[in-house]
């Protein structure tokens, strides 16, 4: 019987009475209790055969008044024409209404469903009622620029309603609004600490510098990528690919290298060549693989490089200026001064995924990050990675592999993903193959692929590799850390069953739902002492609408889903229950 069918016997077994407020807060004190007791145990790593659809324990949290709140927020958002024009809805209203009256019409019908408070002062009382439930924060400032439209909705396919970027992005001002950023990130560093000391932080690297720049340097990742297939002779004859399908299979000798190098940049003599091959060849074994070429890899360095080119291709012209290369510096220092608090306050961030033309360099950038970071007790930077993506499992076996080989945790959150949308429109414009799953399901066995190899990173149900050869640190024999983003109970569940398969330490497994959704799942988890969090919004009300018309039109799908409708019905029942008490 698999845990499917399992919750479902449960939940036919289960008694109609379930424990109120107290009892239930005492339950969760007593999973904490049992887990931390028995952490180290495969006793303790057993996973529990949970019942996700109890709406007293799902909605325990909320009052009645909240409860047909939600009701209706989910009626609203299931109705296709209003979703589609919500933007347009709003602006009307400001011009009727008036800014005062739309935004506490909005506050108490909208704001206060998906958001958590405008400033980390508002956000402490409602953090401490998730915290009763066993339940943390993963916080996100979400406000926008004020003079920034939020995009227009477009028909997809099934009667489906979408925003082309589908996700929060920041339009680059200058210097001086990113510094503004960074303290705004350094702020939301602060407010996790104050507010769910156990939760995590949200950043956005386009709020930190210009996303031309990520754009630039992703191009000579890219390139370089390539570079690695045409030096080799194995790329010579075939298609272009999406960046996370590239085979990095070949490898390089001495004689090939050197006839590939000298076709393609300006050489020196033979002594230059040879310098080159020794340090892209880290092991000294006479071969460079694709490991060795990545790990080589400085993105100012490739700047260099990309000078150096005898023809002005692709990789010539994503070349940065001496002014951009100091931009791009600028960057990495807001960052690096952004982890640096959060090392010292002992939070976790957690970097978002972007859209795929920029990308490239932020996964090489975290990954520098996470070599920094990641080497103290537990991870502090989590790379995001988007399973939509074709080739990005294989992307994640990558960086498993180094993160063991180099000797650092590995710290991740997986996501379907929300930019597809815009990325089949664009290759499509480009004459490229869709970077993006064809179906859902490929989709699906992608995200739970992904899963299960970083829950089998090191566990001890699936052994460990010998690491005699292996650098010391915690990486080499460390578990990986992962947050499931997600709000598909089937891949809860898959995830759970894979834990008590490999004796997964329950720590190191974290769960995520956006606020105001998925309660069935968030709260059922955090009763039974996993970690289970809230993806919490919070900001200015005037400067968060942006992120709610976004975030709406982006879960469209979602919220018209069998999961929500399920959800909405049993919000119905828990109403019915309370109201017939009287």
């Amino acid at each position: 019987m698999n845990l499917c069918q399992e919750a479902k016997l449960g939940h036919a077994r289960a008694s109609s009475s379930v424990a109120g407020a107290p009892a239930l807060r005492a339950a969760v004190a007593t999973r904490r209790r049992e887990g931390a007791a028995g952490a180290s145990s495969s006793a303790a790593a057993r996973a529990d055969v949970l019942d996700f659809g109890r709406a007293q324990v799902a909605f325990d949290s909320k009052t009645t008044l909240e409860l047909l709140r939600t009701w209706l927020v989910f009626k609203v958002c299931s109705v296709g024409w209003i979703v589609k024009h919500c933007d347009q809805l709003y602006s009307i209203s400001l011009k009727v209404l008036g800014a005062g009256l739309t935004h506490w019409v909005m506050r108490h019908a909208i704001f206060n469903h998906f958001c958590a408070g405008e400033t980390v002062t508002e956000l402490v009382p409602r953090m401490r009622r998730l915290q009763e439930y066993g339940v943390g924060g993963i916080l996100d400032y979400a406000a926008e620029a004020k003079d920034e439209a939020p995009p227009k909705a477009e028909d997809m396919a099934k009667g489906e309603v979408g925003a082309p970027l589908s996700a929060r992005t920041f339009e680059y001002k200058g210097e001086a609004v990113c510094d503004a950023n960074a303290e705004i990130f350094l702020d939301a560093i602060r407010a996790v600490r104050d507010a769910t000391p156990d939760g995590f932080a949200a950043i956005k690297l386009t709020g930190l510098g210009d996303p031309v720049l990520l754009e630039r340097m992703s191009t000579c990742l890219v390139e370089m990528t390539e570079l690695f297939r045409r030096l080799s002779g194995e790329g010579r004859g075939t298609s272009r690919q999406s960046y996370y399908c590239i085979d990095r299979s070949f490898h390089l000798d001495s004689q090939t290298f050197s006839e590939g190098w000298r076709r393609l940049f300006k050489v020196g003599d033979e002594q230059e060549l040879r310098d080159i091959f020794r340090k892209l060849d880290a092991d000294n074994d006479g071969i460079i693989t694709f490991a060795e070429w990545a790990e080589s890899l400085d993105l100012l360095g490739i700047n260099e490089l990309c000078r150096s080119c005898l023809e002005e291709g692709p990789l010539y012209k994503a070349a940065l200026n001496d002014e951009e290369a100091k931009l791009y510096g600028n960057l990495c220092r807001r960052v690096q001064k952004i982890l640096d608090l959060a090392q010292e306050l002992g939070v976790r961030v957690m970097i978002d995924a972007e859209w795929l033309d920029i990308q490239p360099a932020i996964d090489h950038l975290v990954i520098f990050l996470q070599r920094i970071y990641n080497r103290g007790d537990r991870p502090v930077v989590f790379q995001t990675y988007q399973t939509y993506l074709k080739g990005m499992h294989g992307s994640v076996l990558r960086d498993l592999e180094r993160s063991r080989r180099e000797g650092w945790y590995f710290g991740a959150k997986v996501v379907r993903g929300a930019y597809m949308v815009s990325e089949r429109e664009k290759a499509r414009e480009r004459g490229y193959e869709s970077p993006v799953c064809d179906t859902y399901e490929d989709t699906e066995a992608n995200f739970h692929a992904t899963i299960d190899s970083i829950l089998s990173h090191n566990s001890v149900g699936a052994g460990t590799s010998d690491s005699s050869s292996a650098p010391s640190g915690p990486g080499t024999l460390a578990e990986g850390e992962l947050l499931v983003a997600s709000h598909s109970r089937g891949s809860i569940e898959f995830t759970l069953q894979r834990m008590q398969e490999l004796e997964k330490d329950r720590s190191r497994v974290h769960f995520g739902q956006l606020l105001g959704m998925a309660d069935h799942l968030t709260f059922t988890l955090g009763v039974n002492g996993y970690k289970a969090y809230k993806y919490v919004p919070y900001g200015p009300i005037d400067e968060v609408v942006p992120y709610l018309i976004r975030r709406t039109q982006e879960n469209s799908t979602l919220l018209g889903s069998p999961g929500v409708q399920e959800e909405r019905r049993m919000v119905s029942r828990e109403v019915r229950r309370r109201l017939l008490r009287f």
